[in-house]
């Protein structure tokens, strides 16, 4: 395994226990991904797929074994260098969408913003622009285009 790995972990194990009844989802998992690389996880139902990324998130702890992002023990970390790691470092688009049904979609584009102490102004603001395609379709006109940006910009 590359020891200048981007993401590694080692005999990465988690255990879920209800009462008497322990469940292995994830058993001595290591692997060593370099910065850039793209992967995929696939496996059958309960095979543990979920179950890694949450750990590689920082979502949840291993029982076992250890996670290291760029050089750091994700694994040893408390929550709120987790949560700044979560903010930072880490990008997960879920099975389920997540959002908060009383936003609107812009709301809920900005949202994490409002966690990096961003105005709801400016989030809104900074949601419009990343939502906007950066050519128009072929049908608008220039008019048009122009009065979509004016809305979000206000």
């Amino acid at each position: 395994m590359n020891s200048d790995s981007f993401v590694k972990t080692e005999d990465l194990t988690r255990i879920y226990s209800s009462g008497t009844i322990k469940v292995v989802a994830l058993k001595d998992v290591s692997l060593s991904l370099d910065e850039g690389q793209f992967f995929g996880v696939t496996g059958a139902s309960g095979s543990g797929k979920s179950t890694l990324m949450n750990l590689l998130a920082g979502l949840d702890r291993p029982s076992s074994g250890s996670i290291i992002v760029q050089g750091r023990l994700i694994s040893e970390l408390d929550k709120d260098e987790l949560a700044l790691y979560r903010r930072y470092q880490v990008g997960m688009i879920f099975q389920s969408f997540n959002l908060v049904s009383s936003y609107s979609a812009l709301e809920n584009v900005g949202f994490p913003l409002l966690f990096a102490g961003v105005t709801k102004k400016e989030r809104i603001k900074q949601a419009g622009k990343s939502c906007l395609p950066t050519t128009p379709p072929v049908s608008s006109t220039a008019k048009h285009r122009d009065r979509l940006y004016r809305h979000f910009q206000n």
